[in-house]
């Protein structure tokens, strides 16, 4: 429920969130570089909808913080025309499956 939360929250303030799936990289990235920057002091938030209580059971941030930094070096070499090496920096965040 709190990656829901922060989600929505994530997208309803994002500048971007109306561009298409071809910019999903750097909306990825984004996100990433959002949950890396809550503040680790922080145990609850509000839900959206219901206002529930979403407690926080332990933390995120290194893991988004590592997941934006292959973010960005996948975007580098996307831009760079290194595709495997693009390929291997997405399956650092989301598995050996990612076809990239």
């Amino acid at each position: 429920m709190l990656i829901d939360t922060l989600a929505y929250q994530f997208i309803e303030r994002y500048a971007y969130r109306d561009k298409s799936f071809l910019y999903y990289d750097l909306f990825f990235r984004d996100f990433c570089e959002y949950l890396a920057r809550q503040d680790q002091k922080q145990t609850v938030w509000r839900a959206p909808g219901s206002a529930s209580y979403v407690y926080r059971s332990g933390t995120f941030e290194f893991k988004a913080r590592s997941a934006e930094l292959r973010a960005r070096e996948a975007i580098v070499d996307d831009n760079a025309g290194r595709e495997w090496s693009r390929r291997q920096k997405w399956r650092e965040v989301f598995g050996p499956t990612y076809p990239g």
